[in-house]
C-alpha cells in the first residue's frame, strides 16, 4: 500500500507543499511526492545557521530542478539565537513555511519525518516524564486554521529512503548539526544501538494500542457534548480523557496548544468554574446542561480590518464580497446589552465577532443582526471545529517536536 494511502487523492487544482531541508528524508519525500501529485512545490529553508547555509540551499533547488520537482528558497533573516536556539529556529522555520504556504493558496505541507524520528520522539518524551497523549509521538497528521501538516512516512526506516535515493542517483545533504550532542535530542539517536531502537520502537506500538482504546471511549464521550457554531460548548459533564478535554479547550480558545495535562487532570477530578488557556468552564445555566466551555472574554484580540476569508481571533473566519473602507472585526464586547432579548449568556456575546465602522455597530453576522440589508450577505464561520478531526485528536508538544 502506498505511504500516501491515507491521504486525499491527487487533485491539481490543490497544490501540495513538501519541507524540504536538502537532507535525505526530505529530499526523498519530495521524490515520492512528485511520483503521487503534479501540484507539488517544495520549499527549502535556509536557516542562515551556517556559513555553507546559502550554498547548500541553491544546490538543493538544483537537485530538486533535475528531478522536476519546482522549488522555492525561504530565507531566515531573523532566528533569536537566545534561550534554545533549535526551538527558536523551528518557530522561526515553521514560521516561514506557513506563510509560504498560504502565499500560493497551499492547503497541506508535507513533513520528512520517518519511523527512527518516530522512536526518538517517543523515547524523548519518555524521559521527560509525558502525559499519555504527549507518548503518542507525532501524528500522520495534524490540522491548524492555517494549514495541515501531513507526515506519509512515520512507518518507513530511514535506510529505505537512502536507498531509494541511491537507486535513483541522486545525492543529498548531510547535515552536521545532526550529530551535535549539545543537542538532546542528537544524544538519544546516537544512543539508539539496534536492540534499543528495537524496545524504543515496540513500546510506541504497546503505547498506540492502548491509546486506540482510550480514542474509543473518548468517542462515546463526545456523544454527550454540543459544540455550538457561535463558539461555546455545552456538556453533561467533563470528559474524563484529559487529551480530549485539552483539545476541546483548543477548538473553543483557538489556543495553538491546550492547557497542561497536570491542571486538565485536577480539574477532572473536581470540576469547578475556571478560567485556563483563553478558555472559560462556567455553569450553563439555562443552556440546560451542566458545563458551560467559552472565549475567556478578556482574552480576545483586538480589531483587525475585514477582508475576505480573514481569521479573526484564530476562530472564525469571515465570508463576504462585500466589504466597506476601514470595516473591522471585533468583539461585540460591551455592546451585548443592547441585546438582552437573546437567551444567550452575556459571557457568550460579548466574544462574538462584530462588524465595525469606528465605533458604529455594523453586523454581527452569527445573531443575524445587521444594520442595513446589505450587510446581511457578510458571515462568518467557526473555523476551529476543524481542530476536532481524528487525525489531529493527539497534539503533539512544542518542547520535544522534531526540529
Amino acid at each position: 500500500m502506498s505511504v500516501f494511502g491515507p491521504f486525499i487523492p491527487d487533485e491539481a487544482r490543490f497544490p501540495i507543499g513538501v519541507a524540504v531541508s536538502g537532507g535525505a528524508d526530505s529530499l526523498c519525500l519530495a521524490w515520492l511526492m512528485r511520483r503521487w501529485r503534479r501540484a507539488v512545490l517544495a520549499l527549502v529553508v535556509d536557516h542562515g545557521l551556517r556559513e555553507d547555509s546559502a550554498a547548500e540551499a541553491t544546490e538543493t533547488a538544483a537537485r530538486l530542478g533535475a528531478l522536476d520537482i519546482p522549488s522555492v528558497i525561504l530565507k531566515l533573516d531573523s532566528i533569536d539565537r537566545t534561550g534554545s536556539l533549535q526551538k527558536n529556529a523551528r518557530i522561526a522555520r515553521y514560521r516561514a513555511l506557513t506563510e509560504a504556504c498560504l502565499a500560493r493558496g497551499i492547503l497541506d505541507l508535507a513533513l520528512g519525518h520517518h519511523e527512527r524520528d518516530q522512536v526518538e520522539t517517543f523515547l524523548l518524551r519518555q524521559a521527560h516524564g509525558s502525559s499519555p497523549h504527549g507518548l503518542a509521538a507525532m501524528g500522520l497528521s495534524r490540522e491548524t486554521p492555517q494549514l495541515r501538516y501531513i507526515r506519509p512516512l512515520l512507518e518507513v526506516a530511514p535506510e529505505r529512503l537512502r536507498e531509494t535515493l541511491r537507486h535513483q542517483g541522486v545525492r543529498w545533504i548531510e547535515d552536521p548539526s545532526n550529530r551535535n550532542p549539545r543537542f538532546e535530542r542528537v544524544r538519544i539517536r546516537l544512543s539508539l544501538d539496534e536492540a534499543r531502537y528495537a524496545q524504543g520502537r515496540d513500546q510506541l506500538a504497546l503505547h498506540a494500542r492502548q491509546r486506540n482504546g482510550r480514542c474509543m471511549a473518548s468517542a462515546r464521550v463526545l456523544t454527550t457534548l454540543r459544540i455550538d457554531p457561535l463558539g461555546f460548548a455545552v456538556m453533561d459533564s467533563l470528559p474524563a480523557d484529559p487529551a480530549l478535554l485539552g483539545k476541546l479547550w483548543q477548538v473553543i480558545s483557538g489556543a495553538a496548544y491546550p492547557p497542561s495535562p497536570a491542571s486538565l487532570e485536577k480539574l477532572i477530578a473536581a470540576p469547578k468554574p475556571v478560567t485556563l488557556g483563553g478558555a472559560q468552564l462556567c455553569a450553563a445555566g439555562r443552556l440546560g446542561k451542566n458545563w458551560l466551555l467559552v472565549r475567556e472574554p478578556s482574552a480576545v484580540v483586538g480589531r483587525v480590518a475585514a477582508r475576505p476569508d480573514v481569521l479573526w481571533d484564530k476562530r472564525f473566519k469571515l465570508s463576504c464580497d462585500l466589504t466597506e473602507s476601514g470595516m473591522e472585526i471585533g468583539a461585540l464586547g460591551d455592546a451585548a446589552r443592547h441585546l438582552r432579548h437573546h437567551a444567550l449568556p452575556a459571557i457568550v456575546l460579548r466574544g462574538l465577532p462584530a462588524l465595525w465602522l469606528g465605533q458604529e455597530l455594523i453586523a454581527v453576522p452569527q445573531l443575524g443582526a445587521f444594520a442595513a440589508p446589505q450587510w446581511a450577505r457578510l458571515t462568518f464561520s467557526f473555523a476551529p471545529a476543524m481542530l476536532m478531526s481524528d487525525s489531529s485528536f493527539w497534539p503533539e508538544y512544542r518542547e520535544t517536536e522534531k526540529t
